[in-house]
């Protein structure tokens, strides 16, 4: 429970907050009680959704925390729901197979936070997903788990150890369907950045609605630097998907943008010896349009601001570095 004490009081999120603990079943990879804290920014109004925040590093505790992602989460009437680490019987990580116990512990949580809290909502709310590292090959598998619950999903820096790494995961064309935006670091010799594309091209090339993004100068770290990027996504996201009776739409991609960056090879090597890739240009490009000589596909963002902020980020020599793990 040390996350739990580094939340209080500064760190955590404004609001309403109820916590709750999950007791795993003894078929489940889970080592012990999985613990779980939701921030309601406005009790008086219904849960739209809620933005899962797993815990893994402190740029995860920085999100759940700041006023910014409150604020944004006040206007559209999202809770923010912060799973503690839960660890693995056989080693100190996490099983990031949610079939495993994780994703039915998750899904419990919101069913126990619906009765303690009055809103009985979140016991069937769809989800936003952001995820850094380990948790972030746990935020990609999850659309595979519960398609029918999860909004966007935001897997930072993703990876884990074999087999359970970015490059196993494997999706439906029901899952493949909601949008991703896939962040990495250049400088990032944990996960590297060939992996998470690769994983990015693969689904892309199958119709997926997604983005990637690399963080220059970044090592396994630092997802806050891309916090304005991943807000203004998520605002488009929710309004692009979401309808007023709650009914999710299928995102039209033959109506926004498509985007394409430039690479060269970076100094580091991942743990798996691959190159890790930087970027050192980037072009927006109208549905339809032929792709740029020498550039790589980075895939699709939903309106003219979002794809303009994608643009400065990704051109940038180098991001803030100010939080690692």
């Amino acid at each position: 429970m040390a996350a739990m004490l580094l939340l209080a009081p500064g760190a955590a999120a404004q609001g309403v907050v109820f916590q709750t603990t999950v007791v795993p079943n003894p078929d489940e990879d889970i080592a012990a009680d999985c613990h779980y804290e939701i921030t309601i920014p406005n009790p008086t109004k219904p849960i739209r959704a809620v933005w899962v925040i797993f815990d893994r590093g402190r740029d995860m505790l920085r999100y759940y925390g700041d006023p910014e992602v409150q604020a944004f989460a006040g206007r559209n009437d999202l809770a923010l729901l912060f799973p503690f680490h839960c660890r693995a019987k056989a080693y100190e990580d996490m099983d990031v197979d949610p079939s495993r116990g994780i994703g039915r512990a998750l899904f419990a949580a919101l069913s126990q936070l619906a009765q303690s809290s009055g809103h009985q909502e979140l016991a069937s709310a769809r989800l936003i997903l952001l995820g850094f590292s380990g948790a972030g090959a746990l935020v990609a598998r999850l659309p595979g788990y519960a398609p029918d619950r999860v909004i966007a999903a935001i897997p930072a820096d993703a990876g884990h150890f074999n087999p359970l790494g970015i490059d196993t995961v494997t999706l439906s064309l029901e899952a493949l369907a909601v949008p991703q935006l896939i962040l990495t670091g250049s400088a990032d010799h944990v996960s590297g950045t060939e992996r998470p594309y690769e994983y990015f091209r693969k689904y892309f090339a199958e119709g997926a609605p997604w983005a990637f993004v690399i963080q220059n100068k970044t090592p396994h770290c630092c997802v806050i630097n891309a916090k304005k990027l991943v807000l203004l996504w998520l605002q488009a996201i929710l309004e692009e998907r979401q309808t007023k009776d709650g009914d999710l739409r299928r995102v039209d991609t033959k109506r926004v943008r498509s985007v394409y960056i430039a690479v060269r090879e970076s100094e580091v090597k991942d743990d798996w010896g691959g190159k890790t890739l930087e970027v050192i240009d980037a072009k927006i490009q109208r549905p339809g349009s032929a792709p740029p000589d020498g550039m790589i596909p980075a895939g699709w963002l939903p309106n003219h601001r979002v794809a303009n902020e994608w643009l400065s980020f990704v051109k940038s020599s180098e991001h803030p570095v100010t939080s690692l793990p």
